[in-house]
Order: structure tokens, then C-alpha cells, then sequence
């Protein structure tokens, strides 16, 4: 009996070997074919629904490249930097007398780039001093006038009314980020990416 006993043990432990050493690996293997072949499916499906949807996708891409013309075409062209800057500068004291304010201080503090959208642009720190109201609608015409402009900073300071509320005199200093095309990126056909 007790070799009988021996015996079976002898199998159970040759069948459990077998398992782990033969079946385990294999069945390891084979799940591991699997999960290739099914990332060789999705690579196959994706290629020929590319294929497939190949003039939606142009289409697509046309329209995409018609957007980025409209949006391109709120970002001033400009030969250099400096060109640009006095450009700008010009504006934004154009629009202070259009709206019966003055510039009184105005400095350029910061250049840089904005690769990714093949953009350049000049930080402008500038004062506005005048009626408050008219601080206002000349802040009003700049973010319309000038849809290339981001306002980073906006400080506010007012003073004592003279003659009423309407006659409030203020100061206004703004951070302004004014973002054009470089000819550079122009010539060598930089567009933006999505």
C-alpha cells in the first residue's frame, strides 16, 4: 500500500511538473502570439480605415489648412521685430488719441517665440493716463483693434473726481503680448501645428 501511495505521489508530482515546466510556458506563449496578433489587427484596421476614409480625410485637411489661413490672417506680417514693434507701438498710440487719452510711458520688455504656432511676439509695458471713461473705451478699441493682443497684466489706478464721477481722472499700465509673423517663418513655410 504503501508503495501504491509512493507511486501516485510519484505522478502527481510528474503531472504538476509537466504543468509548470510544459503547459504553463505554453499557454504563456500562446497568449502572447495573441496580444501580437491582435495589435497587428488594430494596425490593419486603422491602415484601412485610413485608406477607406482617405477624401474625408483630405477634405478634412483642406479644410483645416483654410482655417489656419483665417486665423494666420490676424497675426501681422512683419520683415523683423523691430519693424513690428514700431508698427505696433504706432497703433496702440493712435487708438490713446482716438480715444482722448495719452501715453505716457511705454517700453518693450520682452521678446520671444511661439514655435508651435510659427509666431514671434514683444511684450509691451505701456501707461494711458486720462478720463476713466475714456481709459475704458480705449481698452475697448484695443482688444478690438488689435485681435493679435494679449493682455497679460492691467493695473488700474484713479484718482480724486475733480468735477463729478464723470471727471474721474485714472492711469492704466498694461502687460500687453502683441503676436505677429515673422518673414523668416514665412519664407521657410513654417505653418502651425494642430
Amino acid at each position: 500500500m504503501a508503495d501504491a501511495r509512493h507511486r501516485n505521489l510519484v505522478v502527481v508530482a510528474l503531472v504538476l511538473a509537466a504543468a509548470r515546466f510544459l503547459v504553463v510556458p505554453w499557454v504563456q506563449a500562446q497568449g502572447a502570439e495573441r496580444e501580437k496578433l491582435e495589435a497587428l489587427t488594430l494596425r490593419l484596421d486603422r491602415s484601412q480605415a485610413v485608406v477607406h476614409n482617405s477624401e474625408d480625410i483630405r477634405a478634412a485637411q483642406q479644410q483645416l489648412a483654410k482655417e489656419v489661413e483665417a486665423i494666420h490672417g490676424r497675426f501681422p506680417s512683419a520683415p523683423d521685430a523691430d519693424g513690428y514693434r514700431l508698427q505696433a507701438q504706432r497703433k496702440i498710440n493712435a487708438l490713446a488719441a482716438a480715444s482722448g487719452v495719452q501715453v505716457t510711458l511705454f517700453d518693450w520688455v520682452l521678446d520671444g517665440d511661439a514655435p508651435e504656432a510659427g509666431l514671434a511676439y514683444g511684450r509691451a509695458r505701456f501707461r494711458v493716463e486720462g478720463p476713466l471713461r475714456d481709459l475704458i473705451r480705449m481698452h475697448g478699441q484695443m482688444e478690438g483693434a488689435l485681435p493679435n493682443a494679449a493682455v497679460r497684466e492691467f493695473r488700474l489706478q484713479a484718482q480724486d473726481a475733480v468735477d463729478g464721477p464723470s471727471d474721474v481722472g485714472a492711469s492704466v499700465t498694461f502687460a500687453v503680448d502683441l503676436y505677429f509673423r515673422p518673414a523668416a517663418a514665412q519664407q521657410s513655410g513654417q505653418e502651425p501645428s494642430a
